[in-house]
């Protein structure tokens, strides 16, 4: 991610006025789940799923819906962790080190961080398990 698309990232979240100025941030949570198409959810048209409790978080929040995922996870994760094609970040697979982010990738959570924001990443990571490619070097503090 370059320098101004992260600085037009953070003004698109509020954080970089509300920092100016001193103002409450929002609270950010982000939900990725696994193995989920966008017509797996009913608020997409599915008639044959009740997904209420995800449509409701749709509904009040913010949805992406220009995002395309890769066939498998750790390269969709590397490109929404880095907002990078997933080949440049390193991610090319999800075994054998081919899950592993390139350590100079900055990450959305580095950019909360330096924001200001508490970060923590919950569930599945699947972006490389050791130290210095575990979330915990990632950006993320719990």
């Amino acid at each position: 991610m370059s320098l101004l698309s992260r600085r037009a990232f953070l003004a698109s979240c509020g954080l970089a006025a509300a920092a100016q100025t001193g103002r409450r941030r929002p609270n950010v949570l982000v939900i990725l789940t696994d193995d989920q198409g966008w017509g797996d959810l009913s608020i997409n048209g599915n008639s044959n799923l009740s997904t209420p409790n995800i449509d409701s978080i749709g509904r009040q929040g913010a949805q992406f819906e220009r995002f395309f995922v890769c066939a498998v996870c750790a390269p969709t994760r590397a490109e929404f962790l880095t907002g990078r094609y997933h080949a440049r970040a390193g991610v090319r697979g999800v075994s054998t080190g081919q899950e592993r982010m390139n350590l100079d990738e900055h990450t959305i959570a580095q950019t909360f961080q330096k924001a200001g924001y508490a970060t923590g990443a919950f569930g599945k990571w699947h972006n490389g398990s050791q130290a210095p490619y575990h979330p915990d070097s990632r950006g993320f503090a719990e």
